[in-house]
């Protein structure tokens, strides 16, 4: 395994929803507070976007084209001309609450979690939703500070998600033959003060790989739960990370600057960057969201 390296000096206040396209050889990027998404082309060059606002998980259709959380709902998007297509937004007051991360399981359908927009320490009112491709939607679990990073397994029977601020723990989710929750237990809890487990993905060996926001870089743990190894990144909010690259063995990694003191800042100047990690592993292509049509969402 090689030593991290910085895939762009994209400075984001909030790095996150990193996403590879096998399709296009080019790994996707948001800021969420910054509301930018970025795209770099695998061993080329970067493009970005401004948004009207904040974009927090992205995911793709079986067609190539690219959906994902904005705050306030799940959409389809047009990069071309910023003409993003609403297919469901939940009855939430906006206002108070926001999407958060979120990914496509093995059905083709987009989990993404809520959170309390301004105060989540204490107000754990988040909740997991499972869009359908036909624009409606389920509550799967609900209760949450911070939900994140939502990944499944191959075979689609288990989804490993966090709680990331309070509980610091990383659930595994047993699921239906259809993809719905039946039940979530504690796979692993993060017992360091300030460390709090965020974005995360699989590899072809079952290790869950988890970006620690606060604890200065990503987790690898066995799939018996046990810790495998510390990546040491040069920034301490690391967000997400994914698998791939031409052979799926490079691990991309999103970081933040938000809530970084001056004297942090200073300390850490790569933060908000995106790193990359060649390792001794491969991930899967991602999976794909199987719009069926788009009309008048419901909820």
């Amino acid at each position: 395994m090689s030593s991290p390296q910085i895939e762009h000096l994209s400075k984001c206040r909030l790095g996150e929803a990193v996403v590879w396209s096998a399709a296009e050889q080019a790994v996707y990027w948001t800021d969420i507070f910054g509301k930018v998404i970025f795209r770099k082309k695998y061993q080329g060059g970067t493009q970005s976007w401004i948004l009207e606002k904040g974009l927090t998980s992205l995911g793709f259709t079986k067609t190539g084209e690219l959906v994902g959380t904005f705050v306030d709902g799940l959409y389809k998007l047009d990069l071309a001309h910023g003409a993003h297509q609403l297919i469901s937004s939940p009855a939430l007051n906006y206002d108070d609450v926001r999407f958060n991360d979120g990914a496509v399981d093995t059905h083709g359908y987009y989990w993404a979690g809520t959170m309390h927009m301004l105060d989540p320490v204490n107000n754990p009112i988040g909740q997991l939703f499972r869009f359908h491709p036909q624009q409606k939607f389920t509550v799967q679990d609900y209760g949450f500070h911070v939900p994140n990073g939502p990944c499944f397994s191959k075979d689609g029977k288990w989804m490993f998600h966090t709680d990331t601020l309070v509980r610091q723990t990383i659930f595994k989710c047993e699921l239906t033959p259809s993809g719905e929750m039946l039940s979530r237990g504690r796979f692993v809890q993060i017992e360091q003060q300030g460390t709090y487990p965020d974005g995360m993905t699989l590899d072809v060996e079952g290790n869950l790989w988890v970006a620690l926001w606060g604890g200065w870089g990503v987790n690898q743990y066995s799939p018996a739960g046990k810790l495998i190894k510390h990546i040491r990144l040069p920034v301490s909010q690391v967000t997400k990370c994914v698998f791939g690259g031409a052979d799926m063995s490079t691990l991309f990694i999103t970081s933040a600057s938000e809530y970084l003191q001056p004297e942090d800042l200073i300390a850490q100047p790569l933060a908000g960057a995106l790193f990359s990690l060649k390792t001794d592993t491969q991930g899967y292509a991602e999976n794909a969201f199987s719009i069926k049509y788009l009309a008048t969402p419901t909820d």
